[in-house]
């Protein structure tokens, strides 16, 4: 990285000046990620640049190059959100839908997911519902579904993906976009267990 920048800057200075700026902007600790070399060129080398040339703005090469350093850095940092939901997704979930505070966190937890429209989770005690439109009426689709019984259910109904997962003596529900991923909803679903079987 210090070579391409001692580059750039030999086009605008001296060679020695731009290895006399480069030290400078750096200081006692180098960057060690795209993001942060980014932010040392935009915040500490270009306004040293910037005062021996007669620019505005920053030279193109210069531009360029954080552009590139920026685009890596979000490149990273979208890596890690994959990793991290690859690992979220191995990890179950104990969840009591007795407890109404922790059926409320659930549901939120749930709306967040991309495409979500409405979150249902149902105890024997009460249920928590969360929905962007029209409520969906899913108690009957989850009763109908109990007499046969069933593991995870999913269909097209109204234009909308509706899924549920039975638990213990409720169930959960979600409503998405039909364009929805269905096998990150599924997932989300199959990881919960129900608070009674861990711990009885």
């Amino acid at each position: 990285m210090e070579e391409s920048l001692l580059q750039i800057l030999s086009r605008y200075i001296s060679p020695l000046a731009a290895e006399n700026l480069l030290a400078r902007a750096l200081g006692p600790r180098k960057p060690a990620t795209p993001g942060e070399w980014a932010r040392l060129i935009e915040a500490n080398l270009w306004p040293e640049l910037g005062r021996l040339l007669p620019f505005r703005e920053m030279p193109p090469e210069l531009k360029a190059l954080v552009r590139e350093l920026k685009q890596l850095a979000l490149q990273e940092v979208q890596g890690e959100d994959e990793e991290t939901e690859e690992e979220e997704a191995l990890l179950e979930e104990v969840v009591d839908l007795e407890n109404p505070a922790a059926r409320e966190h659930l549901a939120r937890r749930l709306a967040r997911l991309e495409g979500v429209l409405g979150v249902v989770v149902a105890g024997k005690g009460g249920k928590e519902e969360l929905f962007a439109g029209e409520p969906i009426p899913l108690d009957l689709v989850h009763h109908l579904l109990a007499r046969q019984g069933y593991g995870v259910f999913y269909a097209l109904l109204q234009e909308n993906l509706v899924a549920l997962r039975p638990l213990s003596l409720g169930y959960v529900g979600l409503l998405a976009r039909k364009d929805t991923n269905i096998g990150r909803l599924l997932h989300a679903l199959r990881r919960l267990v129900p608070f009674r079987e861990v711990s009885g």
